[in-house]
């Protein structure tokens, strides 16, 4: 995946600067556009005062993964699914 496909699927989620090339590493924003270039990211970093603005490159940046959670009751998918599910096992 080159950096003009990665800036396009970052658009419009939160990332988080991650290069320490960059002086703001370890903050955290969202991905407001895609600037013209199609590698440099427009972001609204959070816990800024006034909400700073700044334009990252796509390679300082990444997404934040949220972790996964296991499902801790039995998910149901309603009566009549289920009893679909169980004649085809």
């Amino acid at each position: 995946m080159n950096e003009e496909q990665q800036a396009k699927i970052l658009l419009n989620n939160e990332v988080k600067v991650t290069d320490h090339r960059s002086e703001f590493v370890g903050h955290t924003g969202l991905a407001l556009r895609v600037m013209a270039d199609g590698r440099t990211l427009e972001v609204a970093l959070d816990k800024q005062p006034a909400h700073k603005t700044v334009f990252l490159d796509v390679t300082l940046v990444s997404e934040i993964q949220e972790p996964a959670q296991s499902a801790k009751t039995p998910q149901s998918l309603g009566p009549i699914a289920n009893h679909l599910v169980q004649e085809g096992i």
